[in-house]
């Protein structure tokens, strides 16, 4: 493939962007409904499953190969750690604390912590793009914070859960960049799919057996939307994007995710929009801008 060649947006990756950013920014709602009244990991434990079948399905129609390399297969499960397990337990446990807007806000900082893990694991160059993107990050977070503390029900714990979360996703963002796997990533996503699938169950099992019942229509329409449109529909065009476009272009599909999260939230779940929420969401924005814009290559 020559890489010096750009391709251009067209009408199909403008619609995979838009159900990119769609989905994903609805998903914070949708599970903010559900873990409120049903076990948080027991729920992502089962569109976990559903996920997976979606993605096995896929691949077999397709007639890709989901066979790892002996070589391959303990990155591959290291790689699931972090983008699975950690950031999908620590959202969930934030979602439950504060709302969905505000967690999406905080959770779409991952790409300034991925940059960051680069710079400290990978040796990549720390820039003064990379400094102000932290920097506007962190007021972004003291703003939330500080609306937080300065409720009586604020939630300050919720913000530790979903920070926490941002920080594993963007080291596991870090180190999928570096991997050297021969594995596509369709493959790579059923196993890491897989594997989470495996860690959460086991959670859910020790720490949420007294609480299981069974789900009922509503929440089940969240397990079919978590499961088929937020994990298959959308990795497998997520992964259309991201290979074919700039980092500049396919970011943008994650760049809008925290702002259609905050929308849907007021508008499906009626939640507050404060003036901190609306500068903390563009400060996130200016951050993760500085951190997805890719530098001006030497000549």
């Amino acid at each position: 493939m020559n890489s010096s060649k750009q391709h251009q947006i067209n009408g199909v990756d403008l619609l995979l962007i838009l159900t990119v950013t769609l989905s994903w920014g609805m998903n914070y709602p949708v599970m903010k409904y559900v873990v409120m009244q049903f076990p948080p990991v027991s729920f992502r434990a089962i569109t976990f499953v559903l996920g997976t079948v979606c993605i096995g399905l896929y691949a077999w129609y397709q007639k890709a190969s989901l066979f790892v390399p002996r070589g391959e297969r303990r990155q591959t499960l290291l790689l699931s750690i972090p983008n699975m397990v950690l950031w999908h337990l620590g959202l969930l446990h934030g979602l439950t604390l504060l709302n969905s807007g505000r967690t999406a806000i905080i959770g779409y900082t991952m790409p300034v912590w991925a940059l960051l893990a680069s710079v400290l694991f990978f040796s990549e160059k720390l820039t003064s793009r990379a400094v102000l993107a932290v920097a506007c990050s962190l007021t972004a977070t003291l703003l939330l914070g500080w609306h937080e503390l300065s409720r009586f029900a604020g939630q300050p714990l919720g913000l530790v859960y979903t920070f926490g979360a941002a920080i594993a996703w963007g080291i596991g963002n870090a180190m999928m960049k570096n991997a050297k796997l021969s594995i596509s990533s369709l493959n790579l996503t059923f196993w890491s799919l897989l594997s989470g699938t495996v860690f959460l169950t086991l959670f859910a099992v020790v720490f949420e057996i007294d609480r299981w019942r069974w789900p009922n229509w509503t929440e089940w329409l969240a397990i079919a939307y978590g499961g088929i449109i937020t994990f298959a529909v959308s990795y497998v065009a997520w992964f259309q994007v991201a290979r074919k476009l700039s980092p500049v272009a396919s970011g943008l599909s994650i760049m809008l995710v925290p702002v259609v999260g905050l929308a849907g939230g007021a508008l499906v779940l009626g939640e507050d929009i404060v003036r901190e929420d609306i500068f903390a969401l563009g400060f996130i924005l200016l951050a993760m801008a500085l951190a997805l814009m890719p530098r001006k290559s030497m000549k």
